[in-house]
């Protein structure tokens, strides 16, 4: 697996969503806590794939903060060189603030990234986790972690899952255009029988990727064995990686993959294509 390294470049648009803050009670609590420093940080996080540009007032809107506060933490961070502002007072972030994450993401690999965030996935539904890439008509995993359950499948890095009938094989499916969706599912799919028992809750489950921003898979690769996925984009539009999160249907407790594990899961996604946004793609070829 080659390591990731960053460079520049832009992501899709999206609304604004509110990024995570500390409450004034824990800061009233600690005295070594600098607000001014930690709402600068904050500011910066506001910044992804998605939003690789924002205004004052949509920093503002997502922080909470007062406008003119905003305004003053984001003028002294230009003055530093942490964000950069064009013609219409909209705001990126800068070289230096590049620089901070540089070192990290030159020398981890995107599994190495992924990992903890996979074991806590994992840990949370008491099942696994991994991260998979396309290969040929099945997904290869690329990492997995576990947690201690003992009703796991027996998987590990470098197996396979067909693409038409797994979780992983479907959040690939539903990141593609229609079209080249339509196209891929001719290629992979499987004996008429097993395509016949698939097809129609793969179908259900791509609808509900539109809403959800994830797919499940319960029990068609695996009875008893219930997964939630989420494919991971890449600069050019289509899935570069996938996520999944699985468990044997009697460890979950009901609701808990579409209430929680599953938007945990798509936020994974994101976290993954804002590193995938500044990464060199030769680094992304995993074989």
């Amino acid at each position: 697996m080659n390591k990731v390294t960053a460079r520049s470049g832009s992501g899709r648009t999206k609304q604004p969503s509110p990024a995570p803050q500390r409450s004034n009670g824990e800061d009233a609590k600690d005295r070594q806590f600098v607000t001014a420093l930690a709402r600068g940080l904050q500011i910066l996080g506001c910044f992804s794939s998605d939003r690789p540009e924002l205004s004052g007032s949509e920093i503002a809107a997502m922080l909470g903060l007062p406008q003119p506060t905003v305004w003053r933490l984001c003028r002294t961070m230009m003055k530093l060189g942490y964000l950069a502002a064009d013609g219409e007072e909209r705001m990126r972030p800068a070289l230096p603030a590049l620089r901070l994450g540089y070192t990290l993401l030159s020398n981890m690999t995107i599994g190495e990234l992924a990992r903890p965030h996979l074991q806590e996935l994992a840990e949370e539904i008491g099942g696994a986790a991994a991260l998979a890439v396309r290969d040929g008509s099945e997904m290869r995993f690329v990492e997995r972690c576990e947690s201690d359950s003992q009703l796991l499948l027996s998987l590990r890095v470098g197996s396979r899952v067909p693409i038409a009938t797994s979780a992983l094989g479907w959040a690939y499916l539903a990141g593609l255009p229609h079209d080249r969706r339509e196209a891929v599912i001719k290629e992979v799919k499987l004996n008429l029988q097993t395509w016949k028992n698939a097809e129609s809750p793969l179908r259900s489950a791509l609808k509900s990727f539109e809403r959800d921003g994830f797919i499940m898979n319960d029990g068609v690769h695996h009875p008893g064995y219930v997964s939630v996925a989420a494919p991971v984009m890449g600069r050019n539009g289509l899935p570069v990686f996938v996520v999944n999160c699985g468990a044997a249907i009697s460890a979950v407790k009901p609701g808990t993959l579409r209430a929680k594990i599953g938007p945990n899961l798509r936020a994974l996604a994101v976290l993954l294509e804002s590193v995938v946004a500044f990464a060199d793609p030769k680094s992304l070829e995993i074989r």
